[in-house]
């Protein structure tokens, strides 16, 4: 009977809590009575501070992963404070003394009297045990986050060492690549000089007068000639280049005209003969 009343009153304390503080999933130890004293370092005295009430250790969901928290029974100013890897207490007669630091980096230091001495006994070990964990899990997230941060840095330098590699590897200067790309293009675009001829057709390896005339590829000697890989890498390089995109902008100008030529002397030619 006395293990039901005092769960069902643990249920009820914890939703008091949780409309304090939603996050808050479960009561991890707790004191019937406590007073919260606050020491004056004018008159070197505990002064009361208004507060007391029943003292729970709520766990929380999110960071802060525990909190420590005294139910005010005058007023609905309660005592919170947040339990992290820092926090500092120790346990002098009558009180629990612990550290808290103001938003204004003023450090007050409070104690809290337990009406039952065993009582401060288990809040003061419980706190111990939960501070030690916080503390060593902190630790190890810091670790995680510099090792993180110098992972990050050594993958940026590997990235950049990587494209000055591959702009050397694509040619010495822009000018130069960008002659490269022009060539290796030369053989995907209409010849400029078959489409002022009107003849209509793309360039072939045939000239004007039907001789056969050699493959483009054999002339290595006078034109760059670029593998796939290359190319590649060039063309990489050149994308915001703004003299590259001259380039293929006057070409594909030159392309677009030689076109609307053919096709104004076609029409031309077909209407001649009707």
């Amino acid at each position: 009977m006395a293990t039901k009343i005092a769960e069902a009153r643990r249920k009820a304390n914890l939703r008091v809590l949780q409309r304090l503080d939603s996050l808050i999933l479960d009561i991890q130890g707790s004191a019937t009575h406590v007073v919260l004293y606050e020491f004056s370092v004018d008159s070197q005295q505990w002064e009361k501070t208004g507060c007391d009430g029943s003292l729970f250790i709520a766990k929380r969901s999110e960071s802060p992963r525990f909190k420590l928290v005294v139910l005010n029974r005058n007023s609905k100013e309660n005592l919170e404070v947040d339990i992290t890897g820092k926090f500092q207490m120790q346990v002098q007669e009558p009180y629990l003394i612990f550290r808290e630091t103001k938003e204004d980096g003023a450090i007050r230091i409070r104690g809290i009297w337990f009406h039952d001495n065993a009582e401060r006994e288990a809040v003061s070990g419980l706190l111990t045990r939960i501070v030690s964990s916080l503390e060593q899990i902190e630790q190890l997230e810091e670790k995680h986050s510099h090792d993180a941060e110098a992972l990050g840095v050594r993958q940026q330098q590997q990235q950049q060492q990587q494209q000055q590699q591959q702009q050397q590897s694509g040619g010495g200067g822009v000018g130069q690549q960008v002659a490269a790309a022009s060539a290796a293009m030369q053989g995907l675009s209409v010849s400029a000089a078959a489409a002022g001829g009107g003849g209509g057709g793309v360039a072939t390896d045939g000239s004007a007068d039907g001789t056969k005339q050699p493959h483009r590829h054999h002339h290595a000697g006078n034109n760059l000639v670029l593998d796939k890989k290359s190319l590649q890498l060039s063309l990489l390089s050149l994308i915001q280049d703004e003299r590259f995109l001259d380039l293929i902008h006057a070409q594909y100008l030159k392309v677009a005209q030689a076109r609307a030529n053919r096709e104004k002397h076609g029409g031309g030619d077909g209407g001649g003969g009707h």
